[in-house]
């Protein structure tokens, strides 16, 4: 595990070699307005920020790159949605794709995390461990009550699935919820979970990662603009297919206190493996593009 101060000298490392490309045209500069992190662990923050200066920079060749104004008011991911429709707070953010929001937002169709997101491992409370167990299938997960965020795609996804799960609009909340047994277990990414309970242990020692159960939906976190805004749009997409093309995506994934745990990634052949379908991804969405997405054989299932 990889402690959160090593996201300063990680992020001061890649904005210094990646920004310099463009040194000569830091005078001319223009700012891109982002809310602030949701708590002092968000690492996906600085992974996505990371990542979309890559992007841009990728794009400018010898044209001018943005800086980035973090906001100082925390937002909700529904928040953060309804100011991008309006364009005035903020110009840019990512978020969890799901039908109305591609219809409100102008998306960049490029997964982030290469779909990892869609793969999940449950943060459970540690006396629930042996009802767990005796999980063999979707209907016995039915039984359970998860807990997800009250405007995230994933909590449509799970009801959808007839999986029954309560929500907060708040973040840490969930955890508070999870450790009070008003719900059961919280589903999270495949990267996320060790860097949360590493951050909440001190707050929730019961809280514990159960390993037994991966389940999959395929799903992604795009970078999203006004729709008014198509300049950026293009160019932050036209960034992020570069370098997904050379890799440089994963490549990033590999070296960032985000993601970089779980490289190589661990097979998972001996997994309770649960698929679920997203009825809010998009129909011509290509999931089998393993330059953009990850798939179940990368995780030996």
């Amino acid at each position: 595990m990889k402690p959160a101060y090593l996201l300063i000298f990680f992020s001061a490392f890649y904005f210094i070699n990646t920004s310099s490309i463009n040194a000569q045209n830091v005078e001319q500069q223009f700012v891109l307005k982002i809310p602030k992190p949701r708590s002092s662990f968000d690492i996906s923050h600085d992974y996505h920020l990371t990542l979309l200066n890559m992007a841009l920079v990728q794009a400018a060749k010898d044209r001018v790159v943005p800086k980035f104004e973090i906001l100082k008011a925390v937002m909700s991911q529904g928040r953060s949605r309804l100011e991008l429709m309006k364009g005035e707070m903020i110009d840019v953010y990512w978020l969890g794709s799901d039908h109305d929001t591609n219809e409100k937002l102008r998306g960049i169709k490029i997964p982030t995390t290469r779909s990892l997101i869609g793969y999940r491992k449950f943060i459970i409370n540690l006396e629930s461990l042996e009802a767990f167990e005796k999980v063999k299938s979707v209907e016995d997960l039915k039984k359970f009550i998860a807990c997800q965020g009250t405007h995230w795609p994933d909590t449509k996804i799970l009801a959808d699935a007839q999986l029954p799960v309560i929500s907060s609009t708040i973040y840490k909340n969930l955890f508070k919820m999870l450790d009070a047994k008003r719900c059961d277990y919280f589903p999270r990414a495949y990267h996320d979970i060790e860097n949360e309970l590493f951050n909440m242990k001190r707050l929730y020692p019961d809280l514990i990662q159960y390993d037994r159960i991966l389940l999959h939906y395929p799903f992604a976190v795009y970078f999203y603009t006004n729709k008014s805004n198509e300049a950026l749009a293009r160019c932050i997409e036209e960034g992020l297919k570069e370098l997904s093309e050379k890799g440089a995506i994963e490549e990033l994934m590999v070296k960032h206190p985000l993601t970089s745990h779980i490289f190589p990634l661990k097979d998972e052949k001996n997994t309770l493996y649960i698929p679920l379908h997203n009825s809010q991804l998009d129909l011509n969405t290509k999931t089998t593009d393993r330059k953009l997405w990850f798939i179940p054989e990368d995780f030996g299932i």
